[in-house]
């Protein structure tokens, strides 16, 4: 096959970048930078990259595997209808000439196996590597605006199953996930993450707001989400816009599904600024310091850490908020290079209260939460938890180093001394959150029969809905997770009975379990995604 025959000519592709999508088919980079990328954010290799640019001839455009009118696609006999349209994040169209064939089957199999199936506790047996730009002006040729709107335009195509739907259909992925052109007749879930967790809210709030031909079936799920409703940085300034870098801040992602429809699993990492956990009180600058400098050091392994690790926040219309704990303020995780992590756990606890004060965590995660512009919410209730923090940090000190927690004082919650607790995991609707064998069967079964399909049936797959007798609809309803006993509390813990308990949508809560993820290298994942970068 030449090297044109994955190409699409500019005429073809619709977007800003449709010149350098053609002309890029034809170059492949120099160098050796994309191994430095994380998922997203700004990491080294941006700065590699930026370097990269400015002294040589680098392509700028991305490589979107697709195949052109009349040559034969795989597809397969789907044993159940579920397609993910899985998003990147900022930096990673998950196309090339950015993304290598490994690194997008890597972060498909990630999606899919420790994120949504987790999450919804049903099989996919359809992952659609889905093109959108991420990028981020000046660090690339797009602003945030033009690069959320096409990436917008084209989640719409893909979701309609029109043939108009940029995907990553490159063999060498779709040979190892089982990609196939998404199908009217098919169930969806849309997978985003950072950028693009924006690009499928926006698409929530088109589907609410006028729907059209579109699934009705359609669920999301959003991780690091800079629109989440009370954290999210784009929700926090609703309206606000920044001309000279074309950022509008959206407000937050709409939660009134009707009757169910649209359901929603939001997941975000505590104390990620620009990904879902930015401060209410901005003024507040350790607080606000503390969410920049964790997102520089955390949000690029957001997705990395499985969901069975989340713990459930809470519920507002039809989605579901999970938290993803951060046992050591980032303030302090650059610290531990050389300072013993006993003595920062115990800066911890007085810090901790000072940085919660910037929040309002009384608030659900799901009500639109706006900045405000007082950097204090309560001057004596903030000097009691600092002073009721002291014996726990004392506490914090000698557990650390082996001696127990002398003075007895209980261990603080994720929101630190005096701040509230996540809610109880209902004994009666708790169910298994743990990645479902059976889905990642049925996927690898399909990616199997794809390779052996006709050319015929290829060709109507692209073209738009075939129908195959499939009715295998699932009712797309996430999955709660385990209970877990600690030491400051016991909870009962309730499992399903089998998988398939998963589709009642039992009431999501509580799972006690702190997680780090792993930083993830954009070019050596063909086997991990969570190696470090």
């Amino acid at each position: 096959m030449g090297k044109g025959d994955f190409g699409l000519k500019a005429s073809e592709f619709t977007g800003r970048s449709s010149t350098r999508f053609a002309d890029s088919v034809r170059r492949r980079p120099g160098g050796a930078t994309y191994g430095l990328y994380r998922h997203d954010g700004l990491g080294v290799g941006t700065w590699a990259w930026v370097f990269a640019r400015s002294s040589r001839s680098f392509p700028r455009s991305r490589r979107c595997w697709r195949y052109p009118r009349g040559v034969p696609t795989p597809v397969a006999v789907l044993v159940a209808n579920t397609t993910a349209l899985v998003m990147g994040g900022t930096f990673h169209p998950l196309t090339g000439p950015r993304d290598s064939p490994e690194f997008v089957t890597a972060y498909l199999d990630n999606a899919v196996d420790n994120q949504i199936s987790a999450a919804y506790g049903y099989a996919v047996t359809n992952a659609v590597a889905v093109y959108t730009p991420e990028e981020f002006f000046p660090l690339g040729g797009l602003t945030f605006d033009d690069s959320v709107a096409e990436g917008l335009a084209n989640l719409g195509r893909c979701l309609r199953a029109e043939p108009g739907c940029v995907f990553n259909a490159d063999p060498a992925v779709a040979a190892r996930v089982g990609t196939v052109a998404p199908r009217h007749d098919d169930t969806f879930v849309v997978f985003g993450y950072s950028q693009s967790a924006a690009v499928a809210s926006l698409l929530k709030r088109q589907l609410i707001d006028a729907p059209g031909p579109e699934p009705a079936a359609t669920t999301f799920m959003l991780a690091a989400n800079p629109m989440r409703p009370n954290g999210g940085v784009l929700g926090r300034f609703p309206a606000l816009t920044i001309p000279i870098l074309g950022i509008t801040f959206h407000g937050a992602t709409p939660t009134a599904g009707v009757d169910g429809a649209y359901r929603t699993v939001d997941v975000v990492r505590q104390y990620d600024g620009l990904g879902g956990d930015f401060p209410v009180r901005p003024l507040n600058l350790l607080a606000t310091v503390n969410a920049l400098l964790g997102y520089g050091i955390m949000h690029g392994e957001t997705v990395d850490v499985p969901f069975a690790q989340a713990r459930f926040q809470g519920r507002e219309g039809d989605t579901d908020y999970y938290l993803i704990g951060t046992d050591l303020l980032p303030l302090l995780q650059p610290l531990l290079l050389f300072v013993p992590r006993p003595i920062l756990s115990a800066l911890d606890a007085p810090l901790r209260v000072l940085v919660e004060d910037a929040y309002d965590r009384d608030a659900g995660p799901g009500d639109p939460t706006t900045a405000r512009w007082w950097p204090v919410k309560d001057f004596a209730g903030t000097a009691a938890k600092l002073i009721a923090s002291v014996p726990v940090a004392v506490d914090n000190l000698t557990e650390g180093f082996g001696l127990g927690r002398v003075l007895g004082t209980p261990v603080p919650g994720v929101f630190g001394v005096g701040g509230p607790d996540l809610p109880d995991v209902d004994e009666g609707g708790a169910v298994t959150s743990d990645i479902d064998e059976d889905a990642v069967a049925q996927r690898d079964s399909a990616s199997s029969t794809e390779r052996s399909a006709p050319a015929e049936e290829s060709r109507s797959a692209v073209g738009g809905a075939d129908s195959d007798g499939r009715d295998d609809v699932v009712d797309p309803e996430p999955a709660a997770p385990e209970a877990e006993t600690s030491e400051a509390e016991t909870v009962t813990e309730t499992e399903a009975d089998d998988a398939d308990d998963a589709d009642d949508g039992a009431d999501a809560d509580d799972e006690d379990i702190d997680a780090d993820g792993a930083d993830a290298d954009g070019e050596d994942t063909a086997g991990n995604t969570a190696e470090a970068a």
